[in-house]
């Protein structure tokens, strides 16, 4: 990756967690579902790896879906996530997304 053109556009910190997650999107005759691993997440968004990129681009919407197990739900705001997602990055080792707005997160309980 070229570090001199790549501007930090991190809202909030992102953690190293390794988590399942499943992606839903619209294709022009229906709908694909794919499943891969994250890289970090925050509470704005994620990297995602070990995924099918072949049509997936950035501006696509996705429905994303993960959860977070018990053992690291105690350093993490949330224990699920459901909702929509923006791809704003498309690379050889995987895809960024950013959640959108109104996407569920079921909170931790301390």
């Amino acid at each position: 990756m070229k570090t001199s053109n790549f501007a930090e556009k991190r809202r909030s910190k992102r953690l190293d967690l390794s988590l399942p997650v499943n992606i839903r999107y619209a294709l022009g005759d229906g709908e694909k579902a794919l499943k891969g691993i994250t890289i970090n997440v925050s509470f704005n968004g994620a990297y995602l790896t070990d995924i099918n990129l072949k049509n997936i681009k950035p501006e696509d919407k996705v429905n994303i879906s993960m959860s977070v197990p018990r053992d690291d739900a105690r350093d993490f705001p949330f224990s699920r996530l459901i909702g929509k997602a923006k791809v704003v990055r498309v690379n050889d080792e995987g895809v960024a997304v950013d959640f959108d707005e109104d996407i569920s997160r079921l909170f931790v309980a301390n």
